[in-house]
């Protein structure tokens, strides 16, 4: 025989978890009570007198005694409605009111912000009684009742006097809540969670609420107030531009929705060049703060953008301390992509010197993500700029310049002689140091059919144009003679007597072989390194030495080339030529090949001055 049985609810354990899992903060007590509070009066204007109605709450903190209070002139509470709702865990009278009123009064449904019917026992997480004393609308004068629990299994409720109609709850604070004593922290939660309700909350004797109440996008005058509002949330007092946000129809596939839309979007003035940064996004429902630095709402490309949102579609978690990632949330991030994504477009358009701030300030974000946000990089494309030897640039307008060839260094360190040959042909260099710079010139040139691209470091032979070397044997078999790897070429600027070139990877290879000779690396990655060393066994010492380019159209060079044979004069200008260039090369030197370089051109400089 099958029989029903009801759940026996163990409320301490519940309170444990409550406390160890659904929350991250003892400090959601405090938001719970004045959601309650704050619904209560809400309750009151929508059940009551609302032509001279003056909601407010008040929040007092006594630490001598131990006890903070939380008072509201709301709907209060009859007996019925604390067996029902306020001992019945699950069930929400805000909740059942909003059902009540969704299809003939959705207006007044979407000020009430409660909805899972347990947000009172976080009252417990900051207390370890708590006592409750309520008048309700439709009680008799000074008719009340008084509601306790320590957090076991029972509570009292017996007749209690109230002269006014509302609520108050004093919670018996535990040591652990001792922050609440501490007026400035206990504004500072107010305003995190509360700062946007209707209701004013006043704190101690302060005769100044402490919550804003009035959203800055529903000031009468919103431009100023958002402004104002980003000094006091964000601490940012010069945004460089402001996005306001507006309801958005939706395309659903078939079906379209409206999403109901609040709030703002801004850029500061700069950002962490970081693929890691976040932004700061601000997100409320009802004008009841849930969470900030929500990560997955703005687009992935938009981590450079902060803001504050309020769209009373989002669903909150059971902790009303996230957000559920359901179809309502992709919408509201297709929504926030639009607007944002229109409002740059038409910046870059129109005002060119906030876009060029935008950018400056954020560029390593922007071409990071663009990397990997088709989308974004379609938008971003031909308006982000780029640091160049000759100043930024788009690459619209660095192309104009050079044709059809983008022209870019990975590396600081040699750039200035990298740099000179580019500008010899007419062609500035592109600082792709950052390491995402050098994907979005390549994905750029991929998606624009006949654009090159030419890697200034390590692949400066793209500048280099083969010459007869006959006339330049002489120059040629002295640096033989002395092992160092020689050719002659012609490039620009002429005034350029030689450079010399390395392998790309020469850096990395001296670093790993000097490491291994040291016994520097561990056994397993030595293995590993030695490997990776093997692959370039072929290379020739000299190469790694690098390779001299002497400049066939330098006048030096072909005075040189016809110069008599005085061994002195000729093998110290060489040699001069050779230290100069592996100077001006920009590789790193060692401290003692740094010293023999400077020997030698001291020493050649010597027999210069002497002859």
């Amino acid at each position: 025989m099958t029989t029903s049985q009801r759940f026996n609810l163990h409320l301490p354990g519940l309170l444990e978890v409550l406390a160890g899992s659904l929350y991250s903060t003892p400090k959601v007590g405090i938001r719970e009570l004045i959601q309650n509070a704050h619904d209560s009066c809400v309750r009151r204007q929508i059940e009551g007198e609302s032509r001279f109605y003056r909601p407010a709450i008040t929040i007092t903190s006594d630490e001598q005694r131990g006890v903070l209070t939380i008072r509201d002139n709301g709907h209060g509470l009859t007996a019925d409605e604390i067996e029902e709702y306020l001992a019945t865990i699950g069930r929400s009278y805000t909740a059942q009111l909003k059902s009540d009123l969704a299809i003939f009064s959705p207006d007044e449904a979407a000020e009430l912000i409660g909805q899972f019917g347990f947000g009172f026992l976080s009252a417990f997480l900051l207390a370890d009684e708590v006592t409750l004393v309520t008048r309700s609308l439709h009680a008799g004068p000074g008719e009340a009742l008084r509601w306790h629990s320590s957090g076991g299994e029972y509570y009292q409720v017996e007749p209690a006097t109230r002269h006014d109609v509302g609520t108050t709850v004093e919670l018996r604070v535990k040591p652990s809540a001792a922050f609440v004593f501490d007026e400035e922290l206990l504004v500072e939660t107010i305003q995190l969670y509360a700062d946007l309700l209707a209701v004013p909350i006043f704190v101690n004797d302060d005769p100044a609420p402490a919550n804003l109440m009035t959203p800055p996008w529903n000031d009468p005058q919103p431009a100023q107030a958002i402004v104002n509002y980003i000094r006091r949330a964000f601490q940012e007092s010069q945004p460089l531009c402001i996005v306001q946000l507006h309801d958005q129809e939706i395309d659903l596939g078939g079906d379209s929705l409206v999403v109901p839309l609040k709030g703002f979007l801004f850029v500061p003035p700069s950002s962490v060049a970081s693929v890691r940064e976040y932004g700061d996004l601000k997100v409320f429902i009802r004008r009841m703060f849930i969470c900030e630095r929500e990560r997955k709402l703005l687009p992935r490309w938009a981590r450079f953008v902060w803001g504050a949102i309020d769209c009373p579609y989002l669903q909150p978690t059971a902790s009303r301390e996230s957000i559920h990632e359901d179809d309502i949330f992709a919408a509201v991030r297709r929504a926030l992509e639009s607007q944002l994504g229109a409002a740059l477009q038409r910046i870059a358009d129109q005002e060119p010197e906030t876009w060029r701030r935008i950018v400056w300030g954020h560029t390593d974000v922007i071409t990071g993500w663009a990397v990997r946000d088709d989308a974004f990089f379609e938008r971003v494309a031909n308006i982000v700029t780029f640091r160049t030897s000759a100043g930024p640039m788009t690459l619209p307008e660095y192309l104009a310049q050079t044709g059809h060839t983008l022209y870019f260094l990975t590396r600081h360190i040699g750039a200035l002689q990298e740099q000179l040959l580019a500008e010899g042909h007419d062609a500035p260099v592109i600082d792709a140091h950052w390491f995402a710079v050098k994907p979005f010139l390549e994905k750029y040139a991929a998606w624009h059919e006949g654009i090159g691209l030419v890697q200034m470091d390590g692949q400066v032979k793209h500048l280099l144009r083969p010459v007869a070397p006959a006339p330049f044997s002489r120059l040629l078999v002295y640096y033989q003679e002395q092992g160092i790897a020689a050719e002659v070429v012609a490039f620009k600027p002429a005034d350029v007597p030689a450079l010399m070139v390395y392998p790309s990877e020469v850096e990395l290879i001296m670093e790993t072989r000097q490491a291994l000779d040291k016994d520097e690396l561990p056994g397993e990655l030595a293995g590993l390194v030695t490997d990776y060393l093997d692959s370039y066994a072929d290379a020739e010492e000299v190469e790694l030495q690098g390779r001299l380019y002497l400049n066939a159209s330098c006048a030096l060079i072909q005075q040189l080339a016809k110069a008599p044979p005085d061994q002195p004069v000729l093998e110290a200008t060489l040699g001069l030529i050779y230290q100069v260039a592996r100077l001006f090369s920009g590789r790193a030197l060692t401290a003692a090949d740094a010293a023999l370089a400077f020997r030698q051109a001291v020493s050649a400089l010597e027999v210069l001055i002497s002859s």
